[in-house]
């Protein structure tokens, strides 16, 4: 569940499942979104999202440098464009299905964190 400082409740969203299998690790201690960085509205489960080195938030996947502690979101949440969002759900390890991420991990962002393994079906 994503945590904000504003109070809210809102009702169940996805119910996708990216993940490829049972053998997983979350980020330690959560991860802060940047509320500015992400769309405005539904922030899809498997966002590939990294740590701006500046900041120390996370924001959506754009480029290495700069960045590090390359992860996939492992829920969605609604994004008010304002508020940053805290969330537990963050793979570090493991496998996901490449079909079922909102778009495709590049070459880059492989090499950046091969603790995840991306499942391809043939």
């Amino acid at each position: 569940m994503a945590y904000t400082p504003k109070f809210s409740r809102t009702e169940f969203v996805g119910g996708k499942n990216i993940l490829a299998s049972q053998i997983l690790q979350y980020v330690h201690g959560g991860a802060t979104l940047d509320a500015t960085k992400f769309p405005v509205g539904l922030v899809e489960v498997g966002t590939l999202i990294a740590r701006n080195t500046t900041s120390g938030k996370y924001e959506p996947f754009s480029a290495v440098a700069g960045y590090d502690n390359f992860y996939v979101l492992n829920e969605d949440y609604i994004n008010d464009g304002v508020n940053d969002v805290i969330v537990g759900a963050v793979l570090i390890e493991g496998s996901v299905y490449t079909a079922k991420l909102p778009e495709a991990p590049t070459a880059e962002f492989k090499a950046a964190n091969p603790n995840i393994h991306f499942v391809q079906h043939i």
